[in-house]
C-alpha cells in the first residue's frame, strides 16, 4: 500500500476520531470504490478517547474496527517530511496526508493581557467572566478558563460551553459599564456528541459521560448540532435578543 492511499492522525481525542472515522468513505469515493485505504491514529495515551473514559470506549474501538482504523498507541509523532513520519517508536509510516489533531491552545491575542492563565493560554476568570486583575476586561469561549458550576467543572473548549458564555460576558460587560448587577456565569449539564463517520455516532450525558444514544439516533442529533444549533440565530431582533439572554440559551 503506497503512501498516497495512507492518512496518518496525530491525536486520539474528539477530533482526531471524528477525523480519522470519516476518512475511510471519503477516501473511497476520491479514489474509486475498489480502493483500500489506510488510516492510523497515532496518540501518545495508553488508550483511544482518553477523556471519554471507560463507558464510551468500547463502542468508539468497535466503530474504528468495523472501518479498518488503525491505531498507534503509547507513542508519537517524531518526525514529519514529504513521504511520511516516523513515531517516536521508530516505526516509519509512508504517508502523503498527515492531520494535526493533538490539542489546542488559547489564542494568542490571550497573551497582549497581562493576567494569570492556564497550560492551554486561557484566562483565568471569576463567575462573572470578568479577569479578576484587570480591570473592565471580560474573557469567554477558548480564552477563558471558567468554573461551570461549584463542583469543580471546568468550560472545556467546545462550542457547547463558548455559546452560553459568550452570552454571559456580553451581558455582563453591558451591565458593568451600565451600573446595574451581573449574571454569574453557570452551566450545569454537559453532554458530548461523537461522530464515527459510516459506523454512526455516540450521545454521553453528564461529565462522567454515561453512554445515552448510539449509531443513527445519534447521528442524527450530531448532524442537527452541526447544521442547526451552533449557528446564530435567524437575522430579526426577537431572535437576536434571545439568543443573547444569558438565562434563556441552552445549556446543550
Amino acid at each position: 500500500m503506497n503512501g498516497r492511499d495512507t492518512v496518518v492522525v496525530a491525536g486520539g481525542g474528539f477530533t482526531g476520531i471524528e477525523a480519522a472515522t470519516e476518512m475511510p468513505a471519503r477516501l473511497r469515493t476520491i479514489l474509486g470504490k475498489d480502493a483500500q485505504p489506510r488510516v492510523i491514529i497515532v496518540d501518545r495515551n495508553g488508550a483511544i478517547a482518553p477523556d471519554m473514559g471507560a463507558g464510551p470506549r468500547p463502542v468508539i474501538e468497535e466503530a474504528m474496527r468495523k472501518l479498518g482504523v488503525e491505531t498507534r498507541l503509547g507513542t508519537g509523532v517524531a518526525a514529519l517530511d514529504k513521504s511520511g513520519v516516523t513515531l517516536t517508536s521508530g516505526e516509519r509510516i509512508e504517508a502523503e496526508t498527515v492531520v494535526w489533531a493533538a490539542g489546542m491552545r488559547a489564542a494568542p491575542l490571550t497573551a497582549q493581557i497581562p493576567a494569570e492563565r492556564d497550560n492551554l493560554g486561557r484566562l483565568l476568570v471569576d463567575r462573572d467572566l470578568r479577569v479578576a486583575s484587570v480591570p473592565g476586561v471580560f474573557a469567554t469561549g477558548d480564552a477563558a478558563r471558567a468554573a461551570c458550576d461549584d463542583l469543580g467543572n471546568y468550560a472545556l473548549m467546545s462550542c457547547q460551553h463558548a455559546t452560553r458564555m459568550g452570552a454571559f460576558a456580553g451581558n455582563n460587560a453591558a451591565a458593568e459599564l451600565l451600573g446595574v448587577p451581573t449574571k454569574p456565569y453557570h452551566q450545569e449539564a454537559y453532554a458530548t456528541c461523537l461522530d464515527l463517520g459510516e459506523a454512526g455516532a455516540i450521545f454521553t450525558r453528564g461529565w462522567e459521560r454515561k453512554l445515552d444514544l448510539v449509531g443513527a439516533e445519534a447521528k442524527s442529533t450530531k448532524q442537527q448540532i452541526n447544521t442547526v444549533w451552533i449557528y446564530p440565530p435567524r437575522a430579526e431582533r426577537a431572535a437576536a435578543l434571545a439568543s443573547a439572554d444569558p438565562e434563556h440559551v441552552s445549556e446543550l
